[in-house]
């Protein structure tokens, strides 16, 4: 079981809270187990769907560019429940595909857009102070401060994100097991390969 318990939509006060929750549980994303727990600070639930509307759906930069850093981060940083989501999913279902997207550097199939983009996550994740003059005239050659500021944002609140979901031990069809103890006639929805 989680660390923290799961909210039911009928436990929310917040109508715009109840409603993202709801949501997550008719389409199966954004992780629904960890809306159920979000919920429990409607700041938290706000400033999660806010960022997500204005930043990973929406901004500056292309949505492919954004959902693959996202697949990168959740497959390099071995978040279990986000490797099932989203393109992570079906990358992750592929073991050559996979080992393609961990072994960015050299890897043909992605652009050197997307190669330096992985590279800006590996620094912001696992070292930070080598984020030295020489890779930062690669990063100002390829994207705007705008996009830079937006992708690095984006890095921080995955990975942040996803390291934190880790500490909670929860895991997909919890909230399912949940609504069904309380006797609550919602289902769960399969999570598309989309996005989260």
């Amino acid at each position: 079981m989680p660390r923290i318990s799961f909210l039911l939509p009928h436990d929310v006060a917040e109508a715009d809270c109840r409603q993202w929750l709801e949501d997550s549980i008719a389409a199966g994303k954004p992780g629904p187990e960890f809306q159920a727990i979000r919920v429990h600070s409607p700041g938290v639930m706000r400033s999660f769907n806010e960022t997500r509307a204005g930043i990973y759906h929406d901004g500056v930069l292309e949505f492919e560019l954004k959902e693959l850093v996202r697949a990168y981060i959740a497959l390099s940083g071995d978040c279990t429940y986000c490797s099932n989501q989203g393109v992570a999913r079906e990358i992750n279902a592929d073991d050559e595909q996979r080992q393609k997207l961990l072994d960015h550097a050299d890897e043909e199939k992605y652009s050197s857009r997307q190669r330096l983009a992985f590279r800006y996550a590996d620094v912001i994740m696992w070292q930070p102070e080598s984020a030295d003059d020489d890779l930062w005239a690669e990063l100002h050659a390829e994207f705007s401060e705008e996009e830079l500021v937006e992708l690095g944002y984006w890095i921080g609140f995955t990975f942040g994100g996803q390291r934190w979901l880790k500490t909670l031990h929860a895991t997909q069809g919890q909230l399912q097991e949940a609504l069904e103890a309380a006797n609550v006639d919602l289902r769960v929805a399969g999570a598309s390969t989309v996005s989260d």
